[in-house]
């Protein structure tokens, strides 16, 4: 006599949940033996073990259901089956990348934040950079809606030019209108990439190699000023020849519950 076995057993046998077995027969791709008129109640065969198989099989690699679908159709078609693989192929080698990228993003950051907390927040230290090239941008009035709705704009490009989801906005800030008027004057908007840029891709901004005087600082952007005068203060208390602008860089944007922001960013300046 033939054996059946119910929807709970297949269940235990085969590790699939009881509504995912009847989520397939929706589906169409994996349809009982026979169901009891009386009772509703669904039996399989061991015909359905070799299915199942393929279905798990087919999952593991990342294929639909109505990929899957199109497998079991046409199952003697290898080339149509191979078409489908490939294509998926394809698909996990773009994942593959996206994920690296991520990883790198994270890498940075958290490089960023464990830097941030050994050194000290609101304390001036030297930092030897490599050389980095950021976007530039000549929208500079910030705190307004306008440079929001340019900033998001940028972003949006970025994002799908570069496949960067994780840029750090900078600014370019003016020595000479802190040190003769006490102004933080943003003279550059800047974007900088976890990707590598090339100088050719204008228009950029080269940030040299060399020692940069580094301020880390977590507060509201908006109370930014402050921070630029204590690395002025310790410019000119430790007599240290500087060039160039500052650049102010933000790590990671917070945003509380109730609206407000906070901000983990640096000021650097370039010592001669």
């Amino acid at each position: 006599m033939k054996k059946y076995f119910s929807i709970g057993e297949m269940s235990k046998l085969h590790n699939i949940s009881v509504e995912t077995l009847r989520h397939y027969d929706r589906f169409g791709i994996l349809k009982p033996e026979y169901i009891n008129e009386n009772t509703g109640y669904r039996y399989y065969s061991t015909k359905s073990f070799i299915k199942i198989y393929l279905i798990k099989q087919c999952k593991a690699i990342g294929l639909s259901l109505e990929e899957i679908k199109e497998i079991i159709n046409d199952y003697t078609s290898l080339d149509s089956i191979l078409n489908i693989i490939k294509n998926q192929k394809e698909i996990i080698d773009k994942k593959i990348i996206e994920l690296n990228s991520i990883k790198n993003s994270i890498e940075n950051l958290e490089g960023s934040i464990e830097e941030a907390l050994h050194v000290g927040i609101n304390e001036p230290f030297i930092k030897h950079n490599p050389k980095r090239i950021m976007k530039k941008y000549n929208y500079t009035h910030r705190y307004t809606e306008e440079f929001e709705m340019q900033l998001r704009k940028s972003l949006l490009e970025i994002e799908k030019e570069y496949n960067n989801f994780n840029s750090k906005i900078a600014f370019e800030t003016s020595l000479k209108e802190l040190v003769e008027n006490n102004n933080v004057i943003h003279t550059k908007t800047m974007i900088g990439l976890d990707c590598t840029l090339s100088e050719d891709e204008e228009p950029v901004v080269v940030l040299p190699e060399g020692d940069y005087i580094t301020f880390y600082f977590d507060d509201n952007f908006y109370d930014n000023k402050k921070y630029y005068n204590k690395v002025l203060e310790y410019i000119n208390n430790n007599k240290i020849d500087v060039i160039g602008e500052f650049y102010e860089i933000h790590e990671m944007t917070r945003v509380s519950k109730d609206g407000e922001t906070k901000s983990l960013a640096k000021i650097e300046i370039l010592i001669r």
